[in-house]
């Protein structure tokens, strides 16, 4: 088993149907920031996955969950 530390300095994701295709891109020093050289993760996993791992850092985070505004009268007319 591999195990990397570092800081977190970016990501991207791509849909891929019914999954997700999350990009992570990570430091290990001041140095290769400078360089703007991190390490690249990928990761491939189902939306649900994705749903539940969101929900996970939003909880650890101490943030509330966001919360959809409800559509007021002309988009819930007119879209």
């Amino acid at each position: 088993m591999m195990e990397s530390f570092g800081a977190l300095v970016g990501w991207t994701h791509h849909d891929a149907g019914d999954r997700i295709m999350l990009r992570l891109e990570s430091v290990q020093s001041s140095e290769a920031a400078k360089k703007h050289d991190p390490d690249l993760f990928r990761f491939t996993m189902t939306k649900q996955q994705a749903a539940i791992l969101g929900n996970y850092l939003v909880r650890l985070s101490g943030q509330s969950p966001v919360v959809p505004k409800k559509r007021g009268w002309l988009r819930r007319h007119f879209g």
